[in-house]
């Protein structure tokens, strides 16, 4: 296996980026799907080109930072069925990344979809975020279907018909902004004038402790919120 300097890079980004969920499970699991949704993306930013030898490496990276978020669900998470949906999750996928890795066919991920992922970001989103709401076995099985759906579809295309194989990740990015831009026209150059300079006031007031007033009334809402559906 040839380890190539463009190899080195990512696979030492994909390494590292998920430590950091033991710290920010929430940031540091957002980061690492970024790293695995991005790697491509930085292939083609190098000159040294995606060496074959990272198709048989990618998914090991995967499973790695995959595990990370599995140790966390289990030790830290405090209701049960959030932590044995997330187990279960966790070892569908672990048998079809070992079926992929004995058969070689990719079809058998469309058949253990990474739909732990998704579970973990919701849980620990809610968990951080909106902890009145309740995550019930009821409201569980509808999120897992809506997120299932989703992420079925999503493998179908990238697994079965494998319609992104051929993309190079920088032309769709221009292809993207070119879009955008367009579709913008003039009005591009008033939304930098107005909202860089709105987010950066914000930002330093924020960091001045100016908007002290803005989080006691978000943190309020928060908890009426939270007081009326339990009242419900």
């Amino acid at each position: 296996m040839d380890l190539d300097p463009g190899l080195l890079i990512v696979l030492l980004i994909r390494i590292l980026v998920p430590l950091t969920i033991f710290r920010w499970p929430l940031w540091g699991a957002i980061a690492s799907l970024s790293a695995d949704s991005l790697d491509v993306l930085l292939w083609d930013l190098m000159p040294w080109g995606i060496p074959d030898s990272y198709h048989q490496l990618d998914k090991y990276p995967d499973m790695y930072y995959l595990g990370i978020e599995l140790i966390v669900s289990q030790l830290r998470w405090t209701d049960t069925w959030p932590r044995r949906i997330s187990l279960v999750l966790f070892f569908w996928r672990l048998i079809g990344f070992l079926l992929f890795e004995v058969t070689g066919e990719r079809k058998v991920l469309f058949f253990a979809p990474n739909l732990f992922e998704n579970f973990f970001i919701l849980v620990t989103a809610v968990t951080i975020y909106a902890p009145w709401y309740k995550l019930t076995p009821l409201r569980l099985g509808l999120w897992l279907t809506v997120l299932g759906a989703a992420i079925w579809v999503k493998e179908y295309f990238h697994h079965w018909q494998r319609v992104w194989d051929d993309l190079v990740m920088t032309e769709v990015i221009q292809s993207i902004v070119e879009a955008v831009l367009s579709w913008l026209g003039d009005w591009f150059i008033l939304l930098l004038a107005v909202i860089l300079p709105a987010l950066a006031a914000t930002w330093l007031l924020a960091r001045a402790g100016r908007l002290g007033w803005l989080r006691r009334w978000l943190r309020a809402q928060l908890y009426m919120r939270g007081y009326e559906q339990e009242g419900g």
